[in-house]
């Protein structure tokens, strides 16, 4: 018994000094412990996702493993773990202006779990009215979510909350919507 804790031990400490000399076996694990890390709370930025913290573009190998075509455009940011799971912010750059931001959970070994729409802006035609939706967020340290769904009119410029939805986050890394009771 004394000789597999030792063992163990030993390859905990190799890991650990292969990890602070940059020396990694997984070119995945190694991309992802480049990411800066960023604390929570977040709240939405809007558009503005720079503001949130140093995005980090995400190479072709881990694109396909985020099950994305390896065309797409994608910066990441790390956040802490959750439940010894990871999570990631994912900017999906769409065109030249308009990006996405989604909240992403990641098994032990990287591999997707689940994520949910932070933010998203779109034009949207109203028989009444042109205007954009869009979404403000703010996600705690306990990973739980509220997103406020916005329409903004483009004629007259005053903007209205249409919905607020709440998620958290449960041990097995998935996004469970909570009902948000009113008073």
């Amino acid at each position: 018994m004394r000789y597999s804790v030792d063992s163990i031990r030993k390859a905990e400490q190799l890991k650990e000094m292969k990890r602070q000399a940059d020396v990694y076996d997984d070119p995945v694990e190694a991309f992802f412990d480049t990411l800066q890390l960023r604390p929570l709370p977040i709240q939405s930025e809007r558009s503005d996702f720079a503001k949130i913290g140093r995005f980090g573009r995400i190479p072709l190998s881990v694109i396909s493993q985020l099950g994305y075509p390896v065309d797409t455009r994608l910066k990441a940011l790390m956040l802490p773990k959750f439940h010894g799971l990871h999570a990631l912010l994912l900017q999906e750059q769409l065109d030249s202006i308009t990006s996405n931001l989604y909240l992403y959970t990641l098994d032990r070994n990287y591999q997707p779990i689940d994520h949910l729409c932070l933010y998203e802006e779109r034009d949207e035609d109203r028989a009444e009215d042109f205007g954009r939706q869009y979404m403000d967020y703010y996600v705690t340290s306990e990973y739980e979510v509220t997103i406020l769904y916005i329409y903004e009119s483009l004629r007259t410029h005053k903007t209205e909350a249409e919905q607020t939805r709440r998620f958290q986050l449960n041990a097995d890394g998935f996004f469970e919507e909570v009902v948000i009771e009113v008073e």
